[in-house]
């Protein structure tokens, strides 16, 4: 199966490996690589652990780690605002448990590269950054040329985030869906 043959909102984490070694050879997804080795031991001792400030509760983490998840869940509310009401986060957590390993490593890596850019901006983890501080880094990253590792990880997580968000029933409802039309099964179709 080819990268175009495959559908989903994590179908813009899906690379080939020669852009994974690209990746690693500029730097950015090196440092992330090493330190995420182990993200599928991690994120089982993470999730016996106390619950992330960020998780609502009951919420369990099916691949995340807690970090990883709190990342995501506020990298999602502040590329789509609604998103963590929605769901989006639990939506893409559970989603990257089933999905390939190479993907689970680009997502691991992308939200590695915020930490990165966190990081060196401001010395912290995204999670600890004002929302000014994060919306300045935002602004950066997606004006950046699309050549750039960090332009590349915004895109890819923007586009998963978006899709998943106007895929549920709250970004449906945003776009102006009322709940009265529903759509038949394909069989009634034709």
């Amino acid at each position: 199966m080819s990268d175009n043959d495959v559908s989903g909102p994590l179908r813009h984490f899906r690379i080939d490996r020669r852009t994974v070694l690209q990746s690693l050879a500029t730097g950015v997804g090196a440092a992330v690589f090493a330190s995420q080795a182990s993200a599928a031991h991690v994120h089982q001792a993470a999730a016996a652990a106390e619950a992330p400030a960020l998780a609502k509760p009951g919420d369990t983490h099916v691949f995340l780690d807690g970090h990883a998840f709190d990342t995501l869940a506020l990298l999602s509310e502040q590329i789509v605002p609604g998103s963590r009401a929605a769901g989006v986060p639990e939506f893409l957590d559970r989603l990257l448990a089933v999905e390939t390993t190479d993907t689970q490593k680009h997502v691991t890596q992308t939200l590695g590269a915020f930490e990165r850019v966190a990081r060196d901006a401001h010395g912290m983890p995204w999670k600890a950054l004002t929302q000014e501080q994060a919306r300045t880094l935002l602004t950066k990253i997606s004006t950046q040329p699309d050549t750039e590792p960090s332009r590349r990880a915004f895109d890819g997580l923007k586009a998963a985030v978006a899709e998943s968000f106007y895929s549920s029933e709250t970004g449906m409802k945003e776009l102006g869906w009322d709940g009265s039309v529903t759509f038949a099964p394909p069989r009634i179709c034709g």
